[in-house]
């Protein structure tokens, strides 16, 4: 029975393979043969070029200019990664009891305390817009911002109130 299955699979997929390998022949780059000294003159000519025209050897983060939507997912993959371990979340109560034992003045302790409970709070509200996306909602680009900002707004919001206990 799987052998049947097999042959009338591998038929039906046929003509599009067909296709999908005519397509790939089509867009195939052809590479001409260098000789050695061709391809040091032409390695010479491209970093001549590269810095006559002032492009840096290695841009990698240098040349992206950050969004909104990228801090916020370096932000949330970060406290994921760190801040979900047992480690910390374990502890939490113990933290909180160590900077109040500290005896910070009033402003000290009140940014210690927000330091602790903003990662909280970001996760909580970056965890409902996942939900939210999960669901098929707020993928135009407009929508990304704005619950990108709301997510912000709430998270550092409720963090000083939780902080101001």
């Amino acid at each position: 029975m799987s052998l049947a299955l097999a042959c009338s699979a591998r038929q039906l997929l046929a003509p599009s393979c067909a296709r999908f390998s005519a397509l790939q022949a089509r867009s195939m780059a052809m590479m001409k043969p260098m000789t050695p000294e061709e391809h040091s003159v032409s390695r010479t000519e491209f970093w001549e070029k590269n810095k006559n025209l002032g492009r840096p050897i290695s841009p990698h983060l240098t040349i992206y200019k950050f969004q909104l939507t990228s801090i916020l997912s370096i932000t949330h993959r970060y406290r994921v990664s760190y801040g979900q371990n047992n480690s910390f979340l374990g502890t939490f109560p113990v933290w909180l009891n160590t900077v109040q034992e500290l005896h910070f003045a009033a402003p000290l302790l009140l940014a210690a305390k927000f330091a602790l409970a903003w990662p909280v709070t970001f996760h909580l509200f970056n965890g409902m817009r996942h939900l939210a996306w999960d669901m098929g909602h707020g993928f135009k680009i407009p929508d990304l911002y704005k619950t990108g900002y709301t997510v912000l707004g709430l998270s550092v919001l409720t963090a000083l109130m939780l902080a101001a206990l």
